[in-house]
């Protein structure tokens, strides 16, 4: 009998949580001067956890008891769900609740694959603007708050889905556990290493 693999571990809901933490402080620290070197840095935290989840996408069914769902993978998901709420004979059924918590789904499936799409454009936007032409400001400006509506239409579509399914859709990607093999856990205390030492140095510079 085949194992069935998890698509989620302990190393995605940590590169999860960088990823969140790494977007809300770039956000927020973009417009101030002041602040500029950790905006900077929380830019290059993005791109670090992206490539690392990138990676991790293709090596986790080799090496751990795990398979991330990629951007095909849930852009298929997307594309089915919202293509679902819509085959409804009338509307009446359309707007009904079954057809809403599809279209959702589709929304939240849709928004996580150009979220993954759009973090490599604004950091290298960010990096343009910052090395090479102050002209690119506006343009990683535009790219970031499309990158905030995105989040919102995440964050919106994960409290209509648990309300709709009467539960929290969001706590799988919150519950910690040490259950998966020893390569993730290692792997992930590697991250996280990474990223604190890179913070710290970069910072320090």
């Amino acid at each position: 009998m085949s194992k069935t693999l998890s698509h989620i571990d302990i190393l995605i809901r940590i590169l999860h949580i960088i990823i969140m933490i790494a977007f809300t402080g770039a956000y927020f620290t973009g417009d101030n001067e002041d602040l500029h070197q950790v905006h900077m840095m929380f830019g290059y935290i993005l791109l670090i956890s992206i490539t690392i989840r990138v990676i991790w996408h293709f090596l986790s069914p080799r090496v751990s008891n795990s398979a991330p769902f990629g951007i095909k993978k849930r852009s298929s998901m997307a594309f089915n769900a919202i293509k679902k709420s819509f085959s409804h004979a009338n509307s009446a059924s359309i707007f009904s609740k079954n057809s809403i918590q599809l279209f959702s789904i589709g929304l939240f499936q849709a928004s996580i694959v150009f979220i993954f799409i759009l973090i490599p454009v604004v950091v290298a936007l960010g990096y343009g603007t910052e090395h090479f032409t102050y002209s690119l400001r506006d343009l990683h400006s535009f790219f970031a708050n499309l990158f905030l509506a995105l989040v919102i239409v995440h964050l919106s579509t994960l409290v209509l889905n648990s309300i709709l399914a009467k539960r929290f859709q969001g706590w799988t990607m919150l519950k910690m556990t040490l259950a998966d093999k020893k390569i993730t856990n290692y792997m992930t205390l590697f991250v996280l290493v990474l990223i604190g030492g890179f913070s710290y140095f970069y910072l320090g510079m």
